[in-house]
């Protein structure tokens, strides 16, 4: 690959960065996934269920049963390569159950939905919650050995539900609703210490740098170990440094054919202090805004949006 010189500029990039408008593009703010089709949330329909009639209030089970669907359906829209787990575990919420909850409910082993970014990659296991308390619940044991053994990634998905039928107050049975999805690394990663503490400025760099030599090594010492990345290309948020750098050295060794040129430039964000990172893909004409976000000298997170000149 020919190398590109880091130019640094100052870019009206807050003016002019605009989000492709997709049929179905991703909107991702405040570290949360939400699927957009045409300018709208998409509307998923909760079906009746058993017992369940239509305008009952749900049951936390039925909360729990619904997140998952409706995060299946999501990534399916994506064309994302997404399978459901067939499970007989039933959600009991710990306040529901309280010191109980050993005596009516097993931990929970097997996650609900299995996602693989794509043929190489590991599978990552979704744990679909709605509540980041029901973390308790998940068998964190057996994630451990599974993690070792088996070299899976495991996720807590924490689902939001927005009922239109009730302007959001309650959910019910057989309701239209929105959703919005966190994620959180169950990985019992640690953070080393920092090689050197550095600025906002020189940790853009550092991904400059990383994308200019194609070597994931060069930023992975910066990343805290519940890095976040985003994409306006992909519906799923990573949320942890293992998994990322585990996408980033896939793409960059199907970079290192030289069949697609990548530019770099460092700017200065107009009207703050930050600087910003803009790539250019020869091969597709295309240029990609790259921003971070930092604590202490580590990379929290990082989005990466379509970028149009």
């Amino acid at each position: 690959m020919q190398q590109v010189g880091i130019v640094e500029d100052s870019l009206p990039w807050l003016l002019s960065c605009k989000i492709l408008d997709l049929i179905q593009a991703i909107l991702i703010s405040k570290d949360m996934m939400r699927l957009i089709s045409n300018d709208e949330p998409y509307v998923s329909t909760q079906r009746c269920t058993g017992s369940e009639n239509r305008g009952d209030i749900m049951t936390m089970e039925g909360v729990h049963r619904f997140l998952v669907e409706t995060l299946y359906e999501s990534f399916l829209h994506c064309g994302s390569n997404i399978k459901k787990v067939e499970d007989s575990w039933k959600y009991r919420s710990v306040g529901k159950t309280g010191i109980f909850q050993g005596l009516f409910s097993t931990l929970k082993q097997q996650p609900d939905l299995i996602y693989r970014m794509d043929g190489d990659s590991p599978d990552t296991w979704f744990y679909v919650m709605p509540s980041r308390d029901d973390i308790s619940l998940i068998d964190m044991k057996f994630l451990g050995k599974s993690v070792e053994k088996r070299g899976i990634l495991p996720v807590l998905v924490v689902g939001d539900l927005w009922c239109f039928d009730t302007n959001g107050q309650k959910n019910i049975c057989g309701a239209a609703y929105a959703a919005k999805f966190e994620t959180i690394s169950l990985l019992r990663d640690k953070n080393n210490p920092l090689p050197q503490v550095l600025s906002q400025k020189q940790l853009i760099e550092k991904v400059a740098l990383c994308w200019q030599n194609l070597d994931g090594d060069i930023i992975e010492p910066y990343l805290d170990k519940d890095f976040h990345y985003t994409s306006d290309a992909v519906f799923y948020e990573m949320s942890s440094r293992r998994e990322y750098m585990n996408y980033l050295r896939g793409k960059f060794e199907r970079l290192k054919d030289g069949s697609n040129p990548i530019g770099v430039q460092i700017g200065r964000m107009d009207g703050t202090n930050d600087f910003a990172l803009l790539l250019h893909q020869s091969a597709y004409n295309q240029s990609l805004l790259v921003t971070i976000k930092v604590n202490e000298g580590r990379i929290t997170s990082m989005r990466m949006s379509e970028y149009e000149v």
